[in-house]
Protein backbone atom coordinates (compact mmCIF):
# COMPACT_ATOMS: atom_id res chain seq x y z
CA UNK A 1 0.00 0.00 0.00
CA UNK A 2 1.28 3.46 -0.92
CA UNK A 3 1.21 5.98 1.91
CA UNK A 4 0.66 9.65 1.10
CA UNK A 5 2.92 12.34 2.48
CA UNK A 6 1.58 14.37 5.44
CA UNK A 7 1.39 17.58 3.40
CA UNK A 8 -1.36 19.39 1.56
CA UNK A 9 -1.11 21.77 -1.37
CA UNK A 10 1.23 22.01 -4.32
CA UNK A 11 4.92 22.83 -4.19
CA UNK A 12 6.02 26.20 -5.58
CA UNK A 13 9.53 25.10 -6.48
CA UNK A 14 11.10 22.70 -8.92
CA UNK A 15 10.70 18.97 -8.29
CA UNK A 16 13.62 17.52 -6.38
CA UNK A 17 14.76 15.43 -9.35
CA UNK A 18 15.67 18.68 -11.18
CA UNK A 19 18.69 18.91 -8.85
CA UNK A 20 19.88 15.31 -9.09
CA UNK A 21 18.83 13.46 -12.25
CA UNK A 22 21.27 13.07 -15.17
CA UNK A 23 18.34 13.29 -17.61
CA UNK A 24 17.44 16.80 -16.42
CA UNK A 25 21.09 17.84 -16.47
CA UNK A 26 21.44 16.67 -20.08
CA UNK A 27 18.27 18.50 -21.05
CA UNK A 28 19.70 21.72 -19.59
CA UNK A 29 22.94 21.27 -21.54
CA UNK A 30 21.06 20.81 -24.79
CA UNK A 31 18.60 23.69 -24.29
CA UNK A 32 19.50 26.73 -22.21
CA UNK A 33 23.30 26.37 -22.35
CA UNK A 34 23.20 26.03 -26.15
CA UNK A 35 20.95 29.00 -26.80
CA UNK A 36 21.67 31.75 -24.26
CA UNK A 37 24.22 34.55 -24.06
CA UNK A 38 27.01 33.77 -21.57
CA UNK A 39 29.92 35.81 -20.30
CA UNK A 40 33.28 34.31 -21.31
CA UNK A 41 35.95 36.97 -20.69
CA UNK A 42 37.03 40.59 -21.05
CA UNK A 43 38.07 42.54 -24.13
CA UNK A 44 41.53 43.12 -22.62
CA UNK A 45 42.00 39.34 -22.72
CA UNK A 46 41.82 39.64 -26.53
CA UNK A 47 43.84 42.78 -27.17
CA UNK A 48 45.98 41.84 -30.21
CA UNK A 49 45.15 40.15 -33.53
CA UNK A 50 45.29 36.39 -33.01
CA UNK A 51 44.65 36.53 -29.26
CA UNK A 52 42.11 33.86 -28.34
CA UNK A 53 40.32 32.22 -25.46
CA UNK A 54 38.47 28.93 -25.33
CA UNK A 55 35.51 27.90 -23.21
CA UNK A 56 32.78 25.30 -22.82
CA UNK A 57 29.20 26.56 -22.97
CA UNK A 58 27.28 23.51 -21.89
CA UNK A 59 28.44 20.82 -24.32
CA UNK A 60 29.60 23.35 -26.91
CA UNK A 61 33.38 23.98 -27.16
CA UNK A 62 33.82 27.59 -28.29
CA UNK A 63 36.79 29.75 -29.24
CA UNK A 64 36.81 33.54 -29.40
CA UNK A 65 39.60 35.40 -31.18
CA UNK A 66 40.48 38.82 -32.53
CA UNK A 67 40.98 38.90 -36.30
CA UNK A 68 43.27 41.02 -38.48
CA UNK A 69 40.69 43.81 -38.68
CA UNK A 70 40.47 44.01 -34.89
CA UNK A 71 37.02 42.38 -34.71
CA UNK A 72 36.04 39.60 -32.34
CA UNK A 73 35.04 36.30 -33.94
CA UNK A 74 33.37 33.40 -32.11
CA UNK A 75 33.61 29.92 -33.61
CA UNK A 76 32.75 26.41 -32.55
CA UNK A 77 36.05 24.82 -31.57
CA UNK A 78 35.38 21.70 -33.67
CA UNK A 79 37.04 20.69 -36.94
CA UNK A 80 34.41 20.02 -39.66
CA UNK A 81 36.53 17.20 -41.09
CA UNK A 82 36.19 14.63 -38.29
CA UNK A 83 35.18 16.67 -35.24
CA UNK A 84 38.49 17.03 -33.36
CA UNK A 85 39.02 19.92 -30.93
CA UNK A 86 41.14 22.58 -32.63
CA UNK A 87 42.50 24.58 -29.69
CA UNK A 88 43.03 23.00 -26.29
CA UNK A 89 44.79 25.80 -24.41
CA UNK A 90 42.57 28.18 -22.41
CA UNK A 91 44.26 31.27 -23.89
CA UNK A 92 46.93 32.10 -26.39
CA UNK A 93 47.71 33.68 -29.75
CA UNK A 94 47.48 32.06 -33.17
CA UNK A 95 48.18 33.04 -36.76
CA UNK A 96 46.02 30.22 -38.11
CA UNK A 97 43.84 27.45 -36.68
CA UNK A 98 45.20 24.00 -37.42
CA UNK A 99 43.54 20.75 -36.43
CA UNK A 100 45.94 18.55 -34.43
CA UNK A 101 44.42 15.38 -35.93
CA UNK A 102 44.78 15.78 -39.73
CA UNK A 103 46.25 19.31 -40.01
CA UNK A 104 43.30 20.92 -41.76
CA UNK A 105 44.07 24.63 -41.51
CA UNK A 106 41.65 27.55 -41.13
CA UNK A 107 42.17 31.30 -41.12
CA UNK A 108 41.07 33.56 -38.26
CA UNK A 109 37.61 33.84 -39.79
CA UNK A 110 37.26 30.05 -39.67
CA UNK A 111 37.56 29.58 -43.44
CA UNK A 112 39.33 26.41 -44.62
CA UNK A 113 42.57 27.38 -46.40
CA UNK A 114 44.59 24.15 -46.62
CA UNK A 115 44.32 20.39 -46.19
CA UNK A 116 46.95 17.71 -45.79
CA UNK A 117 47.41 15.66 -48.98
CA UNK A 118 44.95 17.70 -51.11
CA UNK A 119 45.18 15.22 -53.98
CA UNK A 120 43.38 12.73 -51.76
CA UNK A 121 40.32 15.04 -51.86
CA UNK A 122 39.79 15.61 -55.61
CA UNK A 123 36.27 16.99 -55.21
CA UNK A 124 36.86 19.15 -52.13
CA UNK A 125 35.88 22.81 -52.53
CA UNK A 126 37.67 24.61 -49.69
CA UNK A 127 35.62 27.76 -50.20
CA UNK A 128 32.52 25.87 -49.05
CA UNK A 129 34.00 24.66 -45.75
CA UNK A 130 34.40 26.74 -42.61
CA UNK A 131 34.09 26.44 -38.86
CA UNK A 132 30.60 26.85 -37.47
CA UNK A 133 29.93 30.36 -36.20
CA UNK A 134 28.73 31.41 -32.78
CA UNK A 135 27.63 34.90 -31.87
CA UNK A 136 29.84 37.33 -29.93
CA UNK A 137 29.10 40.80 -28.58
CA UNK A 138 30.37 43.00 -25.76
CA UNK A 139 28.96 45.15 -23.02
CA UNK A 140 31.03 47.18 -20.56
CA UNK A 141 34.22 45.39 -21.55
CA UNK A 142 32.67 41.96 -20.91
CA UNK A 143 32.67 39.51 -23.82
CA UNK A 144 29.51 37.44 -24.24
CA UNK A 145 28.97 34.47 -26.56
CA UNK A 146 25.82 32.71 -27.72
CA UNK A 147 26.53 29.27 -29.27
CA UNK A 148 23.48 29.80 -31.48
CA UNK A 149 24.46 32.09 -34.36
CA UNK A 150 20.83 33.11 -34.89
CA UNK A 151 18.42 34.91 -32.60
CA UNK A 152 18.31 38.05 -30.51
CA UNK A 153 21.14 40.51 -30.00
CA UNK A 154 22.96 40.87 -26.69
CA UNK A 155 21.26 44.21 -26.15
CA UNK A 156 17.84 42.62 -26.51
CA UNK A 157 18.87 39.74 -24.27
CA UNK A 158 20.12 41.97 -21.44
CA UNK A 159 16.71 43.71 -21.40
CA UNK A 160 17.76 46.97 -19.71
CA UNK A 161 20.18 45.42 -17.20
CA UNK A 162 23.02 47.76 -18.27
CA UNK A 163 20.80 50.77 -17.48
CA UNK A 164 20.43 49.47 -13.93
CA UNK A 165 24.19 48.94 -13.53
CA UNK A 166 24.89 52.46 -14.81
CA UNK A 167 23.79 53.65 -11.38
CA UNK A 168 27.12 52.47 -9.96
CA UNK A 169 28.77 55.45 -11.66
CA UNK A 170 32.04 53.76 -12.67
CA UNK A 171 33.12 53.05 -16.24
CA UNK A 172 32.74 49.30 -16.65
CA UNK A 173 35.18 49.37 -19.58
CA UNK A 174 37.93 50.61 -17.21
CA UNK A 175 37.79 47.55 -14.94
CA UNK A 176 40.82 45.29 -14.74
CA UNK A 177 41.13 41.91 -13.04
CA UNK A 178 42.97 41.95 -9.71
CA UNK A 179 42.11 38.54 -8.20
CA UNK A 180 40.42 35.26 -9.09
CA UNK A 181 39.23 32.32 -7.01
CA UNK A 182 37.62 29.06 -8.12
CA UNK A 183 35.53 26.69 -6.00
CA UNK A 184 34.12 23.24 -6.79
CA UNK A 185 31.22 22.07 -4.66
CA UNK A 186 28.88 19.03 -4.51
CA UNK A 187 25.91 21.28 -5.30
CA UNK A 188 23.60 21.54 -8.32
CA UNK A 189 24.20 24.85 -10.09
CA UNK A 190 20.57 25.95 -9.64
CA UNK A 191 20.86 25.90 -5.85
CA UNK A 192 23.80 28.30 -6.09
CA UNK A 193 21.74 30.65 -8.25
CA UNK A 194 18.66 30.39 -6.04
CA UNK A 195 20.68 31.16 -2.93
CA UNK A 196 22.19 34.20 -4.64
CA UNK A 197 18.91 35.73 -5.83
CA UNK A 198 17.17 35.67 -2.41
CA UNK A 199 18.08 37.57 0.75
CA UNK A 200 15.67 35.88 3.18
CA UNK A 201 18.60 33.79 4.50
CA UNK A 202 20.80 36.80 5.32
CA UNK A 203 19.82 37.23 8.97
CA UNK A 204 20.64 33.56 9.67
CA UNK A 205 23.49 32.58 7.34
CA UNK A 206 25.19 35.99 7.21
CA UNK A 207 24.44 37.35 10.69
CA UNK A 208 28.07 38.29 11.31
CA UNK A 209 29.28 39.10 7.80
CA UNK A 210 26.55 40.94 5.85
CA UNK A 211 23.87 42.01 8.33
CA UNK A 212 26.17 44.64 9.94
CA UNK A 213 26.84 46.06 6.46
CA UNK A 214 23.50 46.06 4.61
CA UNK A 215 19.92 47.09 5.40
CA UNK A 216 18.51 43.62 4.89
CA UNK A 217 14.87 44.69 5.26
CA UNK A 218 15.23 47.17 2.39
CA UNK A 219 16.90 44.97 -0.22
CA UNK A 220 14.90 45.15 -3.45
CA UNK A 221 14.63 42.50 -6.16
CA UNK A 222 13.86 44.03 -9.57
CA UNK A 223 13.38 41.37 -12.31
CA UNK A 224 13.99 42.54 -15.87
CA UNK A 225 13.67 40.14 -18.78
CA UNK A 226 15.32 36.86 -17.79
CA UNK A 227 17.51 38.59 -15.22
CA UNK A 228 17.33 39.68 -11.58
CA UNK A 229 18.86 43.02 -10.54
CA UNK A 230 19.08 43.30 -6.75
CA UNK A 231 19.50 46.72 -5.12
CA UNK A 232 21.25 46.37 -1.76
CA UNK A 233 21.41 49.49 0.48
CA UNK A 234 24.09 49.92 3.10
CA UNK A 235 23.25 50.51 6.76
CA UNK A 236 22.80 54.19 7.59
CA UNK A 237 25.35 54.28 10.43
CA UNK A 238 29.03 53.38 9.95
CA UNK A 239 29.76 49.81 11.12
CA UNK A 240 31.89 49.59 14.27
CA UNK A 241 34.03 46.70 13.00
CA UNK A 242 36.98 48.06 10.93
CA UNK A 243 36.86 45.15 8.46
CA UNK A 244 33.16 45.77 7.78
CA UNK A 245 33.58 49.54 7.70
CA UNK A 246 36.10 49.09 4.89
CA UNK A 247 33.24 48.00 2.59
CA UNK A 248 30.63 50.47 3.84
CA UNK A 249 29.38 53.18 1.52
CA UNK A 250 27.11 55.99 2.61
CA UNK A 251 25.73 57.62 -0.50
CA UNK A 252 24.93 54.83 -2.95
CA UNK A 253 23.77 51.19 -2.70
CA UNK A 254 25.53 48.08 -3.88
CA UNK A 255 24.30 47.20 -7.37
CA UNK A 256 24.04 43.44 -7.42
CA UNK A 257 22.17 40.84 -9.40
CA UNK A 258 22.01 37.84 -11.69
CA UNK A 259 22.30 37.72 -15.48
CA UNK A 260 20.75 34.47 -16.72
CA UNK A 261 21.97 31.76 -16.87
CA UNK A 262 25.15 31.96 -14.78
CA UNK A 263 26.59 35.46 -14.14
CA UNK A 264 26.37 37.44 -10.89
CA UNK A 265 27.61 41.02 -10.37
CA UNK A 266 28.33 42.76 -7.06
CA UNK A 267 29.55 46.37 -6.89
CA UNK A 268 31.23 48.22 -4.05
CA UNK A 269 33.09 51.45 -3.42
CA UNK A 270 36.49 49.91 -4.22
CA UNK A 271 35.58 47.65 -7.15
CA UNK A 272 33.28 44.84 -8.12
CA UNK A 273 33.21 41.07 -8.17
CA UNK A 274 31.74 38.99 -10.97
CA UNK A 275 30.78 35.38 -10.36
CA UNK A 276 30.28 32.61 -12.89
CA UNK A 277 28.67 29.29 -12.01
CA UNK A 278 29.30 26.32 -14.30
CA UNK A 279 27.51 22.96 -14.00
CA UNK A 280 29.93 20.03 -13.84
CA UNK A 281 27.28 17.36 -13.36
CA UNK A 282 23.84 16.89 -11.84
CA UNK A 283 25.22 17.39 -8.33
CA UNK A 284 28.47 19.28 -8.85
CA UNK A 285 29.31 22.86 -9.87
CA UNK A 286 32.20 25.26 -10.22
CA UNK A 287 31.91 28.85 -9.01
CA UNK A 288 34.53 31.35 -10.16
CA UNK A 289 34.76 34.74 -8.45
CA UNK A 290 36.73 37.38 -10.36
CA UNK A 291 37.45 40.73 -8.75
CA UNK A 292 37.89 43.91 -10.77
CA UNK A 293 38.99 47.45 -9.99
CA UNK A 294 39.47 50.56 -12.06
CA UNK A 295 43.02 51.98 -11.96
CA UNK A 296 41.79 54.73 -9.64
CA UNK A 297 40.16 52.25 -7.26
CA UNK A 298 43.28 50.09 -7.18
CA UNK A 299 45.49 53.09 -6.41
CA UNK A 300 43.20 54.23 -3.60
CA UNK A 301 42.54 50.83 -1.99
CA UNK A 302 44.05 47.64 -3.46
CA UNK A 303 41.84 44.57 -3.20
CA UNK A 304 42.42 42.23 -0.24
CA UNK A 305 41.99 38.56 -1.27
CA UNK A 306 40.46 37.46 2.02
CA UNK A 307 37.65 40.01 1.87
CA UNK A 308 34.72 37.68 1.12
CA UNK A 309 36.00 34.20 1.99
CA UNK A 310 33.74 33.99 5.06
CA UNK A 311 30.63 34.94 3.08
CA UNK A 312 31.36 32.35 0.39
CA UNK A 313 31.68 29.54 2.92
CA UNK A 314 28.44 30.63 4.63
CA UNK A 315 26.61 30.32 1.32
CA UNK A 316 28.20 27.02 0.35
CA UNK A 317 27.31 25.56 3.76
CA UNK A 318 23.58 26.19 3.31
CA UNK A 319 23.64 25.05 -0.33
CA UNK A 320 25.21 21.75 0.71
CA UNK A 321 22.32 21.27 3.11
CA UNK A 322 19.85 21.86 0.25
CA UNK A 323 21.60 19.28 -1.92
CA UNK A 324 21.56 16.77 0.93
CA UNK A 325 17.83 17.25 1.46
CA UNK A 326 16.58 17.38 -2.10
CA UNK A 327 16.52 13.61 -2.55
CA UNK A 328 13.96 13.14 0.20
CA UNK A 329 10.39 12.21 -0.77
CA UNK A 330 9.36 15.02 1.60
CA UNK A 331 11.21 17.69 -0.40
CA UNK A 332 9.02 20.56 -1.58
CA UNK A 333 8.76 24.35 -1.56
CA UNK A 334 5.50 25.34 0.09
CA UNK A 335 5.84 29.12 0.31
CA UNK A 336 8.15 31.93 -0.83
CA UNK A 337 8.61 35.35 0.77
CA UNK A 338 6.89 37.73 -1.66
CA UNK A 339 9.71 40.29 -1.87
CA UNK A 340 12.78 38.61 -0.46
CA UNK A 341 12.49 35.29 -2.37
CA UNK A 342 11.03 36.85 -5.50
CA UNK A 343 14.23 36.05 -7.39
CA UNK A 344 13.74 32.31 -6.85
CA UNK A 345 10.29 32.26 -8.43
CA UNK A 346 11.44 34.46 -11.32
CA UNK A 347 14.41 32.15 -11.97
CA UNK A 348 12.10 29.15 -12.05
CA UNK A 349 9.77 30.87 -14.51
CA UNK A 350 12.67 31.55 -16.87
CA UNK A 351 13.92 27.97 -16.56
CA UNK A 352 10.47 26.72 -17.48
CA UNK A 353 10.68 28.61 -20.79
CA UNK A 354 13.79 26.64 -21.72
CA UNK A 355 12.99 23.22 -20.24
Amino acid sequence: MTRSLPFAGASLGLPGRYYTEPEIYQRELKTLWRSSWQWVGRVEDLAAPGDYLTCMLGEEPILVLRDEQGELVALHNVCPHRGARLLSEARGNCKMLQCPYHAWTFDRQGQLVAVLQPKWFPDLDKSQISLARARVECWGGFVFVNPDAEGESLGEYLAGYPDYLAGWGERWEDLREVARTSYEEPINWKFIVENYVEDYHFTIAHARSLVPLFEVQNIRTLPTGRHIPILVPYVSEPPADPATFRHWEQHRPSYQGFIFPNMMINTGKSGCSVWRVTPLGPERSRLETIHYQTPGQYAAEPYLPESWAEVMEEDFAVCRLLQQGVGSRAYQVRSLAEEHELGVSHFHQVLAQYL
